[in-house]
């Protein structure tokens, strides 16, 4: 029988639809992958030039910038959606509002090799991605304008990758994105109604049943999320309290490089590499919100940072545009046996 299972830090539904229950082997694998042209890719080592001048980068000792021997390296995007040259402004025509489109958008180029993807990573080469995210997170942050980073991959052109070369990227924005906004206003009802953080609650549920645990270390447990709006989605969570991913240690950042390393390995050895879309959910920096005095209060103690990957093996249409409530054919407990037993 069908199952209606509620999201309660998204505030939304999702239908678990066991009588369509897909297994492994009824999704495609034929994905699109087409390997990008090597001779003409902007990414190269030696082709620094063809891009904008980096704004971070994790080099080897002696390289200068913009110059090859970095192993990550952090650009603005050529076609940004927000630029940092634009004015912040807000103001309204009637009853519309508009800002300006003030904001960064920038490209993090993960590897120097054209042919190298997450799931080919070692650890290593994660911890130093997640350095960077956190790096170049607190950089931004320094503008009181910005009031948030969104950091995100796009892995395979069906979930939106343009180039072929793995990269992640960062949107800088002047406001807290609706998403986050309601994600922080659910914790917050919950720790007002229990005096405990939702996800610290989540994540011990999930430990003690461990029917949805795909991957568990010393700090982070990797699991498929009760109400999945994906097929076979995760959701990696720090196993401490943290509200504050810029916050986080380098111990912490290798324990959640090996947790990453799991969970990619995994979907790419069950799927043959399927498209996959990995999201950053943190608290945003304090800010001046005029509309709410008090909104960071408690922030520290009520909000859970953590990481999701969302694989696209299944179309979202029509009713999940029109109703905001998402159809999952493979209930999150045999996704979650499916990737847990998977060797890597």
């Amino acid at each position: 029988m069908p199952e209606l299972r509620y999201n309660r830090l998204n505030d939304t539904w999702v239908i678990i639809s066991k009588e369509r229950a897909k297994r492994p082997h009824d999704y495609p694998v034929n994905w699109r992958k087409e390997v990008g042209d090597i001779k003409k890719c902007p990414f190269e080592p030696g082709k620094e030039n063809l891009t904008p001048p980096e704004v971070f980068a994790i080099r080897d000792e002696g390289t200068k910038p913009n110059t090859p021997g970095w192993k990550i390296r952090v650009i603005p995007n050529k076609f940004p959606a927000l630029r940092p040259d634009e004015e912040f402004y807000r103001i309204s025509e009637d009853i519309y509002d508009k800002m300006g489109g003030f904001g960064y958008h920038e490209v993090i180029i993960d590897t120097p090799d054209h042919y190298k993807h997450m799931q080919d990573f070692s650890i290593g080469e994660l911890f130093l991605l997640l350095l960077t995210f956190r790096e170049r997170m607190k950089q931004l942050y320094q503008n009181s304008n910005i009031y948030y980073v969104q950091i995100f991959k796009n892995h395979g052109r069906e979930a939106g990758k343009s180039l072929y070369h793995s990269h992640s990227q960062l949107i800088a924005l002047p406001r807290i994105p609706k998403r986050i906004n309601t994600q922080i206003n659910q914790c917050r009802h919950y720790y007002r109604e229990k005096e405990r953080c939702l996800l610290c609650d989540e994540v011990k549920y999930e430990l003690d049943q461990q029917t949805r645990i795909v991957h568990d270390n010393n700090r982070f447990t990797v699991y498929a999320p009760f109400a999945s709006a994906f097929p076979f989605e995760m959701k990696i969570v720090p196993k401490f309290h943290s509200h504050d991913y810029t916050k986080t240690t380098d111990e912490e950042l290798n324990d959640l490089a090996e947790a990453l390393w799991t969970a990619v390995r995994k979907l790419s050895m069950l799927f043959e590499d399927p498209p996959f879309n990995l999201i950053l959910h943190t608290a945003p920096p304090v800010r001046d919100i005029p509309w709410d005095p008090n909104y960071f209060y408690n922030m520290d103690r009520l909000f859970h940072w953590y990481i999701e990957i969302f694989p696209r093996m299944a179309i979202h249409a029509g009713f999940e545009l029109g109703t905001e409530f998402f159809i999952n054919p493979t209930p999150p407990e045999e996704a979650a046996r499916y990737l847990r037993e998977k060797k890597i």
